[in-house]
């Protein structure tokens, strides 16, 4: 057992430093008093609980190696009484957690230790061996529920961990420790305070906007997702500043402001307008949104605007967009200018799921291009038409239909996603969007038909540096699609070895395959990708349609450049390599 040995009275230890005198003045003092201090015992493992994106472990703590029991998260099963990670080998019941012959009780635990790493967080609980007083010290300290949900109230203080393993917690006072609650939701309440780190597997885990945690935030229920502390803040109004520049409306500054409160059912309201130097039109959208259910995101809006509208959004964004047309006089979208209203519904059941469901009416203008308007880079070179890539008596007709028509149809789209937004390419998961757009006499509008795409993606991590990427979509319509509905393919974001929507149509099927490997303590990485796809306008897809592919390489430098060089493969002449630039890429 280790001891300290320290001066027990000033007067021994002035007797010590006397030992420094000369030995002619030396005096011989009283002998020095000491007193012995016992180390309180340190905190030992009594369990760990692991977890990465794909896989839970368990591991019990023994004189020997450590027991220990690995399963795929789609195995495990949660019962009230019970979680079952390996039946008659490793599962949680409200006596603590069984693994193999041996019990580790919650009863044992004192205290939490959480480590990270880039893929794997790993919980460790720690109990007091041999000092029965201080565990039943530290016991009394923490909150601890097998499947009951706790609630800290307002003015309450926990002077330890809260621990619950299947349910819920609510902190709306003071937690000293570690909240964790293995397979259940954690939500930090406006005012509360968590001063350790907050850890889940397979729950949520929500911070209000004025709710404050010292500690990190683990969670891998959504995606494996850690979050650094989160504070209080003030502030509930958001501006809205932007600008965007293309070669219909040419530069347009934007002013707004949005209030939001996520702490309350206070609903969220927002304004901003721009005014288009070039087109002389304001931009305006007033638009509010109504939390109906905080425990289950579900919530209700409404919003107005005039804007100028393009089905182009999900190829790029206004940001990337204007910097292409201020820096190299290109503009990818092609416009139309639309004035209504939409309404709409939308519920995230679950973290990974989303479904919305709008109404929206519009009446739509033909607004022609600018095509002289400045760009830094673009020398002599001039924009395009708004729709360019089409023959030049569908353009005429598709802009005089847009300018005599009104659009009324309902939307629905529902969303599946497990991978990670801010780091697309760290780790593996799945992204699968289904929207459907349905335009009906009976919904006040000039049109009717319907619309549907599918897509679905596979962000599948190979090893630490490398990751294959695949993409399948999927589109088809029936009834009349006007020229600014219909599909296209080619160049940015599609075919990459084509050029620039270079085939439209009514249905179409595309893949893409790419495997992307980033060089080691670098931000610079390279890919060679395969793109394969069809396209039919009126018919079906069938062999007499071509079917078009394309192979490249890119070179990427983080997440916000890429250069690609692609060729076609359907053809041997009039096949030059086709190189594309993108500055805010995601698969």
């Amino acid at each position: 057992m280790q001891k300290f040995v320290l001066f027990g009275t000033i007067t021994g230890a002035a007797a010590a430093c006397a030992l420094w005198a000369p030995p002619a003045t030396a005096q011989p003092g009283p002998e020095p008093s000491y007193t012995t201090y016992q180390r309180a015992t340190a905190p030992e493992p009594l369990f760990r609980v692991a977890f990465t994106l794909d896989e839970i472990s368990v591991a019990a703590a023994a004189d020997s190696l450590p027991a220990e029991a690995s399963v795929p998260r789609a195995a495990v099963r949660v019962y009230p009484d019970s979680v079952i990670l390996i039946d008659r080998v490793a599962w949680f019941d409200r006596a603590g957690l069984h693994l193999r012959d041996r019990l580790c009780p919650y009863d044992a635990i004192a205290e939490t230790r959480i480590i990270d790493s880039p893929t794997r967080v790993t919980i460790d609980f720690l109990t007091v061996t041999g000092d029965a007083e201080r565990l039943g010290r530290l016991r009394r300290g923490n909150l601890m529920t097998f499947s009951e949900p706790i609630t800290v109230g307002n003015q309450q203080f926990v002077r330890g961990l809260v621990l619950s393993i299947t349910g819920d917690i609510e902190v709306l006072g003071e937690v000293n420790k570690d909240v964790i609650s293995l397979f259940g939701d954690v939500y930090v309440g406006p005012g509360a305070t968590a001063r350790g780190d907050i850890a889940g597997i397979s729950g949520a885990i929500t911070v209000a906007d004025k709710g404050s945690v010292y500690g990190e935030l683990y969670s891998g229920g959504e995606y494996f997702e850690r979050r650094r502390p989160r504070f209080y803040r003030e502030e509930n109004f958001d501006f809205l500043g932007a600008f965007v520049y293309n070669r219909v409306d040419g530069a347009t500054p934007y002013l707004g402001l949005k209030f939001h409160d996520t702490d309350s059912l206070l609903p969220s309201a927002w304004f901003r307008a721009g005014y288009a130097l070039e087109s002389e039109r304001w931009r305006t959208e007033l638009g509010i949104e109504q939390p109906l259910w905080r425990r289950v995101p579900l919530a209700a809006g409404a919003a107005y605007y005039r804007r100028l509208a393009s089905e182009d959004d999900r190829l790029l964004g206004d940001e990337e967009n204007t910097a292409f047309a201020l820096l190299a006089t290109e503009d990818y979208r092609d416009y139309w200018e639309a004035e209504g209203a939409t309404a709409w519904l939308s519920v995230k059941p679950a973290p990974q799921w989303r479904f919305e469901t709008r109404y929206r009416y519009e009446e739509t203008t033909w607004r022609r291009s600018y095509r002289h308007l400045w760009s830094l880079f673009g020398g002599s070179k001039l924009f395009r038409e708004n729709f360019s890539q089409v023959s030049e008596a569908e353009r005429l007709a598709g802009a005089a239909l847009i300018d005599t028509t009104a659009l009324g149809c309902l939307a629905f789209v529902l969303d599946w996603d497990t991978h990670n937004r801010e780091e697309p390419f760290a780790f593996s998961g799945w992204h699968a969007t289904a929207e459907l757009e349905w335009s009906d006499r009976d919904f006040s509008s000039d049109f009717d038909y319907r619309r549907y795409t599918l897509t679905l993606r596979r962000y599948q991590k190979v090893h630490s540096h490398g990751m294959l990427l695949l993409r399948a979509m999927h589109g088809n319509s029936d009834g009349f699609l006007p020229m600014h509905k219909r599909f296209y393919l080619g160049g940015l974001g599609t075919l990459h070895g084509y050029d620039f929507k270079e085939y439209a149509g009514t249905r179409f099927w595309m893949g893409n395959a790419e495997y992307r490997f980033e060089f080691p303590r670098s931000d610079i990485g390279a890919s060679v990708f395969w793109d394969i796809g069809q396209i039919a306008d009126g018919t079906k897809l069938d062999s007499a349609v071509d079917i078009k592919q394309s192979i490249g390489a890119a070179l990427t430098v983080g997440a916000d450049f890429r250069v690609s060089l692609a060729r076609r493969l359907d053809r041997s002449f009039d096949n030059d390599p086709v190189v594309n630039v993108r500055l805010d890429f995601v698969f």
